[in-house]
């Protein structure tokens, strides 16, 4: 029965990106996020991300669907990063190691231009938000209600087979949805549904702590504090967050607080030291190789070579220390380069809308995106996501939203550098 519900969706989004295509964008941000093909169990086993990126290919070519892609910094940056990922496969020696890895990651920067391309109003970039925080929910509020039910008890985790399969992976995906509920919580005029969406919210950070992963706590914390920082409300939102807290770590079980409490004695966990270790091998690894050592570099040979104990030898567990080992020191610049440019999008977002009432949406989700940035950043600290294509969503959305906010304002002659002031709307009373 899963199965059938499941291959009916899917059927029905297929249908739907045949007559729009930008439909298939949706629907394949949701196969990349929800993955509810790997909810069933015949479906599981069907090629159904394949179909759906070339269905939207296909719709998008006959259909001769609207679409543009301006080419902004962030942009830049990425398909120059992808590039170099390309270059330093080729030159890795170990060309059928690295295959596997090397054909997702270019299967999913193409669908990314695909996605950015494809995406061309202030509506569908909603539908966007709504697609991946609305996948995210549905491992949050389960996760959540698990949480609450088991006190805490045990891990949560993600769908297998996935990118965010590991109780870590899990956590730190939903402390980047978290600001987009916010987000869409602004959308919803129905009182019922906005506080849906705070219960939605809260249940995402209960499930995110009951993962057990010291980093997505670290990056809970970034992200709440960021989150108070963007917050027009900051009396009323930091209160809450004062109260809140006490609540939400009483619900934890002592095995969660004896954990969390390593982060201080990080030196006397084997884990934690494992991974200091594997960024060592991966920092004298970049300083040894220019090209870096391509994908997959968790293995003997380098750790023989590189790492201080060559006999732990794990994954990087941290997108900063995964880009350098993998492509370097240029790798890196290019990879940092990118995400910094993305968050001088949203700041130019900001600019050209907070004087705005108006634009008060675009504003907040400029802000929010900022946020969840906060959160990847922390989050990916120590954890190797780097390739992880919900911030590249992000981005792109970040992209597009510039994108029209300037042609709005060259349309209407208004000021592409206007003069920062407070937003007049700061204390309208609206989210």
């Amino acid at each position: 029965m899963r199965d059938l519900l499941i291959a009916g969706f899917i059927f029905v989004g297929l249908i739907a990106t045949l007559r729009k295509p930008w439909q298939g964008a949706i629907l394949w941000i949701v196969i990349s996020v929800l993955n509810p093909h790997l909810l069933g169990v015949t479906m599981a086993k069907q090629p159904v991300a394949a179909v759906v990126a070339a269905t939207t290919v296909f719709a998008a070519l006959i259909r001769r669907a609207d679409f543009s892609i301006p080419w902004k910094a962030p942009l830049v940056w990425f398909t120059l990063f992808t590039a170099w990922m390309c270059i330093t496969w080729l030159v890795s020696g170990a060309l059928a190691a690295n295959y596997e890895m090397w054909d997702k990651v270019m299967k999913i920067n193409f669908m990314l231009f695909v996605v950015y391309s494809l995406i061309v109003t202030r509506r569908q970039i909603d539908w966007v938000i709504w697609a991946i925080a609305g996948s995210l929910c549905y491992y949050g509020v389960k996760g959540g209600v698990f949480t609450i039910l088991t006190a805490g008890a045990y891990r949560v985790w993600g769908p297998d087979g996935t990118f965010i399969a590991g109780n870590n992976e899990i956590a730190l995906a939903l402390i980047i949805g978290i600001p987009l509920l916010w987000y869409l919580r602004f959308t919803l005029k129905n009182r019922w549904l906005r506080l849906g969406m705070l219960a939605a919210m809260l249940l995402c950070a209960i499930a995110a702590l009951g993962s057990h992963s010291r980093g997505a706590l670290l990056a809970l914390i970034a992200m709440t504090l960021f989150f108070w920082v963007r917050s027009r409300h900051k009396a009323k939102i930091g209160l809450a967050i004062l109260c809140l807290a006490p609540i939400l770590l009483g619900l934890m079980s002592q095995g969660w607080e004896e954990r969390m409490a390593t982060i201080q004695t990080y030196e006397e966990d084997r884990s934690a030291m494992g991974r200091i270790n594997a960024w060592w091998m991966a920092y004298n690894l970049a300083k040894a190789n220019f090209f870096g050592g391509s994908f997959e570099t968790a293995t003997p040979i380098f750790f023989a070579l590189y790492a201080p104990d060559p006999t732990a030898i794990h994954g990087p567990h941290s997108i900063y220390f995964q880009t350098l080992g993998s492509h370097g020191f240029l790798g890196l610049f290019l990879f940092l380069a990118m995400w910094l440019s993305t968050w001088m999008t949203c700041n130019r977002v900001r600019k050209l809308t907070r004087d705005k009432p108006e634009k008060q949406g675009d504003f907040l989700l400029a802000s929010m995106i900022q946020v969840s940035l906060a959160g990847f950043a922390v989050g990916g600290a120590f954890l190797g996501l780097a390739y992880f294509d919900m911030p590249y969503f992000l981005m792109a959305m970040a992209l597009r939203l510039l994108w029209l906010e300037e042609k709005e304002a060259k349309a209407t002659g208004a000021p592409l550098n206007p003069v920062t002031s407070p937003p007049p709307w700061i204390s309208s009373g609206n989210p």
